[in-house]
């Protein structure tokens, strides 16, 4: 996997303290997503939220603080991120993604990461002595990174748009957007050391609130009515979500079953799978690297495996894609997947032999896996 690491824009109001016209250029720091300690919780947020005001020529440094979970840092020339993303990111539009491989000279018939979505506008800035210059009319983006706590990235970006308002977002998850507004330098805007300030109490807010609601959520577990012959139904979520957090988990605790009992998952906002067994992370990866060329790819592990690096695709593998045809848990080594869920979409499984059975989501791997006992 990649990883890399990606700074944000905050969104602060008003305070006491002013930076005077003309004065040197500031560093801003905004937070792309976040972590509680020793949760599976991704955070597509920025912190801190609302609109981030900034001078002329003032830096933001985005900064991954998340745990693995990849995104973007897009700047856009649109004050409304939802408008752009609905002139944008539709079908067949330039950030549409995933995107089939045709559309970019592939010929497997494969769903890939849309180039424009995965590669930096620019792979030679966005560093802390080169940051990348957003003019206000163009876009600038950061490229697919993953969060890495051993080593976050940062993606550095100087604004030298005119005063107006423009947006920044993550072009992988909706809702992940906020609103960039440029100032005149007599303008008093809260100064870095307050931002920050600012984005730390979010955070923590959204911790002890939407964090613990989205785990409730996750760790619930329902019986729903008796069917004919005795049998049930057991509702589990694939994770939980709330105001933008991700719960990336499945029951901590075995979930009971009768033989006959049917195991209904519900999607969620996020992307998940559930695939049995666990085991299957190491087998069916979600997404697998690949240099495009006609015929068969081959694999590769990043551009320079690659003949020609432009030819470096990510392809979304089908077998994780795709629900299996049985949905019967009969034995426990037997793959069984209930392909992509989001919401409001549902997955089935039939409890057919006793047994212990072992679930992963192939998207977020063995962190969020569970354990379904039959007996």
């Amino acid at each position: 996997m990649f990883r890399v690491v990606v700074v944000v824009a905050i969104a602060v109001g008003a305070t006491s303290l002013a930076l005077p016209a003309g004065a040197v250029s500031q560093s801003y720091t905004v937070k792309v997503d976040g972590a509680a300690a020793g949760k599976p919780w991704a955070f597509l947020r920025f912190f801190p939220g609302a609109s981030l005001r900034v001078h002329p020529g003032d830096v933001i440094d985005f900064a991954w603080a998340g745990t693995d979970t990849p995104h973007t840092t897009t700047l856009v020339p649109d004050a409304d991120p939802s408008v752009w993303r609905q002139d944008n990111q539709g079908q067949g539009d330039a950030y549409q993604d995933p995107i089939p491989d045709s559309m970019v000279g592939g010929d497997d018939g494969d769903l890939v990461e849309n180039p424009k979505v995965v590669s930096p506008t620019d792979p030679t800035c966005g560093t802390e002595t080169a940051p990348c210059s957003f003019d206000g009319t163009s876009v600038v983006s950061s490229g697919f990174q993953f969060s890495n706590p051993t080593a976050q990235p940062s993606f550095f970006a100087s604004v030298d748009a005119p005063v107006g308002t423009y947006s920044f977002l993550c072009l992988l998850h909706p809702g992940m957007e906020d609103v960039l507004k440029v100032v005149p330098d007599a303008t008093t805007i809260p100064t870095p050391a307050e931002v920050d300030t600012k984005a730390a109490k979010q955070l923590t807010k959204a911790i002890n609130v939407d964090g613990a609601a989205a785990d409730l959520q996750a760790q619930t577990i329902a019986v729903g009515v008796s069917r004919g012959g005795g049998h049930t139904k057991i509702f589990i979520n694939a994770g939980g979500f709330s105001n933008q957090v991700s719960a990336n988990e499945f029951p901590g605790i075995p979930i009971s079953a009768n033989v006959g009992d049917r195991i209904v998952v519900r999607g969620m906002p996020e992307i998940h799978t559930a695939t049995f067994p666990k085991k299957a992370f190491k087998t069916t990866p979600f997404v697998v690297p690949a240099c495009e060329q006609p015929g068969a790819d081959t694999p590769a592990q990043s551009p320079a495996d690659c003949a020609n690096p432009s030819q470096f695709e990510l392809v979304l593998n089908a077998k994780a894609l795709a629900p299996t045809k049985s949905n019967k848990l009969k034995d426990p080594t037997k793959f069984v997947n209930s392909g992509l869920l989001v919401v409001p979409g549902t997955s089935t499984f039939i409890a057919t032999a006793p047994g212990k059975y072992t679930f992963v989501c192939l998207v977020h791997g063995p962190e969020m896996s569970g354990v379904i006992k039959v007996r």
